[in-house]
Parts: structure tokens; C-alpha cells; sequence
């Protein structure tokens, strides 16, 4: 773990639906359960969930904030959270480009929506690169 460092991810996915349909009123319980788990999880520091109802395209973008890619492994990939990722279909259209990015930030620092934006847009312009990147393709904190 990287005292100076922490990993933000930031994941996108876009709705079969809108956000407030019937048709998600099951993963929104879901989300409920999940968002507690991974504020009791070791190595969290942070969360922001932002849904875009748009008509035409609802979306919602999950940024998280976490000491170590360890831990964010760890919670993402173990657990109720591993399960809820093999029914995220039900939900959820498949993605248009990277679903999710990763990225080293200064610890005590926050991402925002704009900055979570513009690194799944590196990902997908770039590929992977030490200011986004995944989990396939992963790159060590910066050295101060």
C-alpha cells in the first residue's frame, strides 16, 4: 500500500431502462446492500454514485476511492459484490468501450464526475496508460 497514493476507480454503465423503473427497483436494493459492504471493507476510503436519467440514455457512473488495488481486488472480486457481477445484465446494457477505469490519486484527494469522465475517455482514446488503466493492465503509484 501507498501511503502517498491511493487507486480511484471509476466504472460506467448504461441502463436497460430508466433509473427509476420498475425494471431496476431490484438492483437499486441490490446497491443498497453492496454500498454498505464496501463502506465496512478493508481499504475504503471513499464513494460517489451519480445517475444521469436521461430519456434516451440513463446511466450511472460509480467512482470509488481505495488504499491499495489489493483492496479494491479484494471487494470487486470476493463476496457479494463477485456475485452481483454476473447479473449485472439484467440491468444493465453491454458496455461501449472500457466499463471501468483505474488511476493513482494523492492520498486525502477526491475524484469528482468530471475527472472519473474524462479518464474512462483516456482509456478508451489511449489504452491502457499510468493515468488510466485496469485491471488487466495495471500500473504501480507514481514515485515522489
Amino acid at each position: 500500500m501507498s501511503e502517498q497514493y491511493h487507486l480511484a476507480q471509476a466504472n460506467i454503465l448504461y441502463a436497460v431502462d430508466s433509473l427509476k423503473s420498475e425494471a431496476l427497483a431490484s438492483f437499486h436494493e441490490l446497491a443498497l446492500d453492496i454500498d454498505a459492504l464496501a463502506r465496512k471493507a478493508p481499504g475504503f476510503v471513499f464513494r460517489l454514485e451519480s445517475l444521469f436519467d436521461v430519456p434516451e440514455d440513463p446511466y450511472m457512473l460509480n467512482v470509488s476511492v481505495w488504499e491499495s488495488m489489493e483492496s479494491l481486488r479484494d471487494f470487486t472480486y470476493r463476496g457479494e459484490h463477485a456475485d452481483s457481477l454476473k447479473i449485472r445484465r439484467t440491468w444493465f446494457k453491454p458496455p461501449r468501450g472500457a466499463p471501468s477505469v483505474l488511476w493513482w490519486l494523492p492520498a486525502g484527494s477526491l475524484p469528482d464526475v468530471d475527472e472519473s469522465m474524462a479518464r474512462l475517455g483516456t482509456l478508451n482514446a489511449k489504452g491502457p496508460t499510468p493515468e488510466a488503466f485496469t485491471f488487466r493492465r495495471m500500473f504501480p503509484p507514481p514515485v515522489s
